[in-house]
């Protein structure tokens, strides 16, 4: 048997580590890992003996689509690819079941317009745009009130390259953006301490129905607090109030494997504010070596999803 994973040609040549984990550990299954480039699908699901799933790690719904529609188990599948992968569409379909991130999605062409306007304009925009939750209103009517900076997201960007806010230098953003639809959104900030405005936030792995892990990564000086930004990370023990929260987000979706982001306000609370379709776990190895998620989510795909189907 073989479990395809499909990357496009810089995904596979930046994750060659990553890629030979799965192949050390599906030997455990007698499953061989098969490469796939996204561009030679269409010819591989003609000519090729079908396999027994598929792991897409390039982000590109279409591709989950087109293997549901062959009749291969896909992981994730195309519903997490098409809605995760959309900045305003995940905080729009779970914005009734966790408290979220307040977001207005606009086309490309509309950002120089955003970019010229102050934070009192941008709250009433929200306040005339935006269409509260039925469950978290006061929360929401909150976060966008009190907000004195806001920040705007290419909808489809990942890893905090195309991550902005309003200001900064509009020539910079406007670049970084590069014509993509983007989200407008109140900035959020922790706490203060000693060294200054603190950002933070939470990414939580879960495999299937289960939480496997966190980590809370932290930025001084920098509202972005990507790992891959220089942010600092460490393992975090999740409270029972916030297991209940992420439990909330699985019970609205159904994941492969994923990782579900939080921003830590000055409340210490969690708000969602994405959710990581095709996640790395570069930095939780870095932090807990220990858990081994990719062996954790071969055991679910082949135990759970494969063998017992």
């Amino acid at each position: 048997m073989k479990l395809w994973m499909i990357y496009d040609r810089e995904g596979m040549e930046r994750n060659a580590s990553y890629i030979q984990m799965y192949q050390e550990r599906c030997r455990t299954y007698e499953i061989q890992v098969e490469l796939v480039l996204a561009e030679t699908l269409p010819r591989r699901l003609r000519d090729s003996e079908m396999p027994v799933c598929a792991l897409v790690r390039t982000i590109c719904p279409e591709i989950n689509q087109m293997l549901e529609q062959a009749g291969i188990p896909v992981f994730n599948s195309y519903q997490v690819s098409y809605v995760c992968n959309h900045k305003g569409r995940t905080l729009e379909h779970f914005k009734d079941q966790v408290l979220s991130v307040p977001s207005l999605t606009f086309s490309g062409k509309e950002l120089s317009d955003i970019l010229t306007q102050k934070p009192q304009e941008l709250i009433h925009l929200f306040k005339n745009q935006f269409i509260y939750s039925r469950s978290f209103e006061q929360e929401e009517r909150e976060l966008i009130r009190s907000a004195s900076d806001f920040v705007v997201k290419a909808v489809d960007g990942h890893g905090g390259t195309q991550v902005f806010s309003i200001g900064e230098d509009k020539r910079k953003v406007l670049s970084g953006i590069g014509g993509h639809d983007f989200v407008l959104q109140p900035m959020i900030r922790g706490g203060s301490s000693a060294e200054g405005k603190r950002s933070q936030d939470v990414r939580i792995y879960v495999v299937g129905k289960k939480i496997f892990a966190a980590v809370m990564r932290s930025s001084f000086g920098d509202f972005r607090a990507n790992f891959s930004l220089g942010g600092e990370v460490c393992q975090y023990k999740l409270s029972s109030q916030e297991i209940c929260i992420v439990k909330s987000v699985l019970e609205r979706m159904e994941f492969g494997m994923a990782g579900i982001d939080f921003i830590v306000d000055g409340g210490r609370r969690l708000i969602l504010n994405e959710i990581e379709d095709v996640a790395g776990a570069r930095m939780l190895y870095q932090c807990a070596p220990e858990l081994d998620i990719v062996q954790e989510y071969l055991r679910y795909i082949l135990k759970e999803k494969i063998f017992r189907s």
